[in-house]
């Protein structure tokens, strides 16, 4: 039995990138990546060899109609491209202010492009819940399809400062997508789940905080609704890791 898309409710014949296929393409170029190019995708402790950037594995199970997935959501794309393309340009001015202002990135327009934006990250975020056989709440759907809408999901930006260890042309490269926790208050035990969630371009982390307060230190709260939004900061590695992190780049430079 097919699906239906998570948008819409028509059939789900179109598949999802995990990875933004443009983000795959300026860090690894068009493929194949074979040889010297080789590129890997770890998940769950299983490393695949991954051909080129429209590989199967890159991809979820179709969740989505065609229509949503290409024409529908095209505008989110464009807002998602230009958002990443000008961050990796202005990346030295980024991470020395520490913030961004949707006007300087966006132009006049910025508003509705930021608009976008944000409901490009909720389609990731829908995609990824249908992924874990998790409904799509319906106020997720409701930030898709209008242009006002009040919804439980908040998103922080973040600065990986470990990521900042490697040299910029293997970061840049770092793509990927943590895990997914869900949880249900035990106090309120008849209430929405709890969701927090983070994918990651390079240093640029995007954390996901669905019915959660969000941590301050992961930047300010962002719901489409601002001009200027504070980045976050935060480090993984504990300081063994962080040390043999940093002897390894000395043999990539």
């Amino acid at each position: 039995m097919s699906r239906a898309c998570w948008i819409c409710g028509a059939s789900a014949d179109s598949a999802e990138h995990r990875f933004k296929k443009a983000d795959l393409v300026r860090a690894h170029g068009r493929g194949p990546y074979i040889g010297p190019a080789a590129l890997y995708h770890y998940r769950s402790g299983h490393k695949s060899l991954v051909q080129g950037p429209n590989s199967k594995l890159l991809k979820y199970s179709p969740s989505l109609c065609k229509h949503c997935n290409t024409t529908y959501t095209q505008p989110f794309d464009r807002a998602y491209d230009a958002f990443i393309s000008w961050m990796m340009e202005n990346e030295e001015a980024v991470l020395r202010q520490r913030f961004l202002d949707f006007e300087e990135i966006y132009g006049s327009n910025w508003e509705e492009s930021q608009r976008d934006l944000y409901k490009y990250f909720a389609k990731s975020f829908g995609c990824r819940l249908v992924d874990a056989t998790t409904n799509v709440p319906p106020d997720i759907v409701e930030c898709i399809v209008r242009n006002s809408f009040c919804t439980h999901l908040c998103l922080t930006l973040a600065v990986n400062e470990d990521t900042l260890l490697l040299p910029s042309r293997h970061r840049n490269g770092f793509i990927g997508k943590g895990k997914l926790f869900s949880w249900t208050p035990r106090s309120a035990p008849r209430s929405d789940d709890i969701f927090t969630w983070d994918e990651h371009v390079s240093w640029l982390t995007t954390c996901y905080w669905y019915n959660n307060a969000p941590d301050d230190a992961c930047g300010s709260s962002w719901i489409a609704d601002r001009k200027l939004i504070h980045l976050g900061s935060f480090a993984p590695l504990n300081k063994r890791e962080r040390n043999e992190l940093i002897k390894k780049t000395r043999d990539y430079k």
